[in-house]
């Protein structure tokens, strides 16, 4: 699911998963590492925050006034929840590597593809601090998990989806898939095919997210089986190539981050739960580090 349409664990989470990959796909391996929280990922690296939804009321303080306001817009419950969740988590992160305050970390949500502002911003989400800004990110969340993908080189798109509420998955298969997808996808095992497809269409989200596209890219025109998107007739679609990387993800779920750049090392963080003034100031050690191959 994206942030409003576009904007693991804190354990070994990845298991080998069937997929409807060409040979030649990536997933991660998984290795101990260290970190020194001050620095921006290297290049090639990505780090991905994973923040488990839950009603945290001090993480309403961290929101500015339009966000406070977006938040009473939903009644208590998951939505708000989310809400609330996902853009206290992008201030918390962003003033992790910008050294700013959370409150004074300032997001834009421009569309590059958009000739004419809309009322009701839509773009991918930005860091406005720099031109460009330190790091580029990406944020996605089910009901339950929320990341968010920063890297310090390139750009980033991140999905994460839940499988408890597929129910016709061959039908979204034939309305989601090129050619070549559906018959790979058709030589899975019934009890292989929603995770087939959750791995496949959280490639296609990640690929469009990065674009700033969304479903304006044609999920039927991009073939997410092997290590780059093969792209069909979609206007606005980058010349350079776009990387696909399988993630770790909780039960239940399916991960997957995109990249214009190549990505050899995956740092996975968790979140304080505490809001804390000094959160800027504290080291984190990963909980996770995979290598793509």
């Amino acid at each position: 699911m994206t942030e409003e349409r576009y904007g693991g664990e804190g354990r070994a989470l990845g298991v080998s998963s069937p997929g409807i990959h060409a040979p030649g796909s990536r997933t991660p391996e998984v290795a101990a590492s260290g970190y020194s929280a001050s620095t921006i990922p290297a290049p090639g690296e990505c780090h991905l925050w994973h923040v488990p939804v839950r009603e945290r009321p001090d993480w309403l303080t961290l929101l500015d006034r339009e966000e406070r306001a977006g938040a009473d817009r939903f009644a208590a419950g998951p939505a708000r929840e989310v809400f609330v969740t996902s853009r206290a988590a992008q201030r918390l992160v962003g003033a992790h590597y910008l050294g700013l305050p959370p409150g004074g970390i300032v997001i834009t949500r421009d569309c590059d593809h958009c000739e004419t502002p809309t009322a009701i911003p839509h773009g991918r989400p930005c860091f406005a601090h720099g031109t460009p800004a330190p790091v580029d990110y990406s944020v996605s969340h089910t009901s339950e998990h929320l990341l968010i993908a920063v890297t310090g080189y390139g750009a980033v798109g991140v999905d994460i989806e839940s499988g408890t509420s597929i129910r016709d998955v061959d039908g979204l298969a034939r309305t989601a898939f090129t050619p070549g997808e559906q018959e790979r996808f058709a030589t899975l095992p019934a009890s292989d095919r929603t995770r087939g497809f959750l791995t496949a269409w959280t490639r296609k989200e990640a690929a469009m997210k990065l674009t700033g596209l969304g479903l304006r890219a044609s999920p039927r025109h991009l073939d997410v089986s092997g290590p780059l998107v093969s792209a069909g007739p979609v206007t606005g679609w980058p010349d350079a190539p776009v990387h696909l990387y399988d993630l770790p993800a909780p039960e239940g779920h399916a991960a997957a981050l995109a990249s214009n750049a190549p990505v050899t090392r995956v740092r996975t963080y968790e979140l304080p739960e505490a809001a804390a003034s000094g959160f800027i100031r504290r080291g984190f050690t990963p909980c996770l580090e995979t290598t793509p191959r």
